[in-house]
Order: structure tokens, then C-alpha cells, then sequence
């Protein structure tokens, strides 16, 4: 028997998760789609059930698990909605606005039984999961450093993609946008959670979104040191790949692109690894990049079907999107914020 996939949103990535549910999951249908000027097209796409508004995507006995690809606005109020219909849900990233939103989602699923996933197909991908291996193995030792760098030329996601949405701040600032990676990763690899942040906004174009530009550190449970740069202000021919990371451990290190290569240095000496095949990454259709989509849907899947937690949960998002919100109350207030006295209360 398959499970039945609702999606929510028919932008770039309600496209991408329709053609995973679709095409890539033997356990899986793409049961329909709702919501968003693009959903029609979408369904005649996919062959797929139209419904005419999200409510009726979540109740319908069809839709055993609602994927939520829409803005951030309103993720809060549809994965509730979803989670009291009974439904299970992978909700994209940021997971929401604030802490406090993120909070009352993990709340409502945990009330219902169902199971919340949190998107964040990095980990899924043969390169960064490398780099999690070899550190859960002890290749470099006891995590110190870590920096993620993601250099752009320029905004590319609404020339690509169409979403004129994530220009918009009320939405999804531009550091919430690309630092849910980064700081999801930086947690996963480090095994450490962020206690304090001190973040530098800015802008040096002219071209929205604003606020393009940030320098962010944080320090970590156990000591560890992380620092975030991002940019969408970087002049070409660029500096690489836009999510970099390089992962400082008391014996060795390890540096990727999640797009790339994966080194490590150990003994003296660096040695490739692996590397990440190609992919058109503006492709919602390109297998390879599917690949990592369908395995996080897979696996939140499996989770239902073996009542265990997803690899990626509502509570990695919570403190994710805590890191997030903590860095933009920093440069707000041009001072340091302690996360710990960051409640959900305080968002």
C-alpha cells in the first residue's frame, strides 16, 4: 500500500517535492497539490489532483502526509492544521518565523502523534554525509572550528525560480533563507548547540532582498567556535559554490563543498575523498538533484512506517531556527545575544 503525499505550494520547491513524490518514491503517490498561482500547472504536470485550497488538501483521507513547501508565514498555522487532521508532515525550511512559531508546531504534533520533519536535504547529499561519517568516526578528532561560508553573485532565486516571495523580509529574511543550512549542518557535523551569537548585517548593492550580506559567530556547546559568512554580494567570477564548510577537529580537518569535493587532512597530508556528481541545482526535475529530496522523504517515510523520529525533527528545527532568529536580534541590536536566555517567548 503507498502513502499518499499531499503538497502544499506549487513554487519552485512544491515542484521539486511534487516530482519526488511522483517520480522517485516506489512507496509513495502524489495524492495532490494546493495552493499558489502555479498549482494548476503543477497538477497537469504531474498528472495529480487539483484541490482548490489547502484545507481541503489536508483533510482529505487521501493525504497521509502533507509536505509544506509554501512561505514560512504560513507554515505555522498549515502544519498545525495538518498535524490535528492526523496528518504527518516535512515542512520546508525556515522552519518558521520565529522560535516561538516553531514551538507551537513541534507542540501540535507531538499532541497528535504524528511525526514532523524539518527539510534539510544537505544532509542527504553523498558530500556533506561524507564529512559526517568521517567525524562521527573520529577522523579529526573533537570538533573545535567551524566556518560556513555561502559567497553569491547576486540573489539568484527569483530569476531562477520565479518565488518573487523571497524578496520579500516579512517572509523570509535573505540569512534565514541560506543560514537554515548552514546552520543545520553546523550543528549535525559539530554535535554541539549554539549558546551565544554575534551577527553583522549588511548590504553593498542596491538589488533587494536586503540586508544581503552576514558575518555571523557563534559559540558552541563544549567550547567549539563557529563562524557563518554569508553574501549575495560577491562580485565574479564569484568565490565557488554558494554552502562551503570547513571543519576544524584537534587531530585533522575536513573541507567541502557541498557541491564539490570533500577533503581531509589528516597525518601531515590532505586527501581528496569524494565528490559530489553533478547537478543543474535550478532544475526542480534534474535526477541527481532529486536524489537528496527523495531520500528525506523516504526517510520520514520509514519513520512513519517504523515509529521512530525522523533523521531530521521539529526540535533540530526549533534550534535551528533559534540560531537564526538569535543572529538577526544581534544585529538589530549590535550586541552579542546569549541563546540560552532566548526563549520562545522572547521571539
Amino acid at each position: 500500500m503507498s502513502i499518499g503525499v499531499g503538497v502544499v505550494g506549487s513554487g519552485f520547491m512544491g515542484r521539486t517535492w511534487s516530482a519526488v513524490a511522483a517520480t522517485c518514491l516506489p512507496g509513495a503517490r502524489l495524492a495532490g497539490i494546493a495552493g499558489g498561482s502555479r498549482a494548476p500547472e503543477v497538477a497537469t504536470e504531474f498528472g495529480c489532483r487539483l484541490f482548490p485550497a489547502v484545507p481541503d488538501l489536508i483533510e482529505d483521507p487521501a493525504v497521509d502526509v502533507v509536505v509544506v513547501a509554501s512561505p514560512p508565514a504560513a507554515h505555522r498555522d498549515q502544519v498545525v492544521a495538518a498535524a490535528r487532521a492526523g496528518k504527518h508532515v516535512l515542512v520546508e525550511k525556515p522552519m518558521a518565523q520565529d522560535p516561538r512559531e516553531c514551538a507551537e508546531m513541534v507542540a501540535a504534533c507531538d499532541e497528535a502523534g504524528v511525526r514532523l520533519a524539518v527539510v534539510s536535504q544537505q544532509r542527504f547529499r553523498q558530500v556533506p554525509a561524507t564529512a559526517k561519517r568521517l567525524v562521527d568516526e573520529g577522523a579529526i578528532g573533537r570538533v573545535t572550528m567551524v566556518r560556513a561560508l555561502g559567497p553569491e553573485v547576486g540573489f539568484w532565486d527569483t530569476a531562477k525560480t520565479r518565488d518573487a516571495w523571497k524578496l520579500d523580509p516579512a517572509q523570509q529574511t535573505a540569512y534565514a533563507s541560506w543560514g537554515a543550512h548552514a546552520c543545520d549542518l553546523l550543528r549535525w557535523l559539530s554535535g554541539a548547540e549554539a549558546e551565544v551569537v554575534f551577527a553583522l548585517f549588511g548590504e553593498f548593492s542596491s538589488q533587494p532582498p536586503p540586508m544581503r550580506s552576514a558575518m555571523v559567530t557563534y559559540g558552541l556547546t563544549g567550547g567549539a567556535m563557529a563562524q557563518v559568512w554569508m553574501s549575495y554580494d560577491i562580485p565574479p567570477p564569484g568565490l565557488g559554490s554558494g554552502l562551503q564548510f570547513l571543519v576544524v577537529g584537534a587531530t585533522g580537518m575536513i573541507e567541502f563543498d557541498a557541491y564539490g569535493t570533500l577533503r581531509l587532512a589528516r597525518d601531515g597530508a590532505w586527501s581528496t575523498v569524494t565528490r559530489q556528481p553533478d547537478f543543474d541545482a535550478a532544475n526542480p526535475r534534474d535526477p541527481v538533484r532529486l536524489g537528496a529530496y527523495a531520500a528525506q522523504l523516504g526517510d520520514l517515510l520509514d519513520a512513519v512506517t517504523q515509529g521512530r523520529p525522523p533523521a531530521v525533527t521539529g526540535s533540530d528545527g526549533l534550534l535551528t531556527t533559534r540560531m537564526l532568529h538569535g543572529a538577526e536580534r544581534s544585529a538589530q541590536r549590535g550586541a552579542s545575544v546569549s541563546l540560552r536566555n532566548l526563549s520562545v517567548s522572547d521571539s
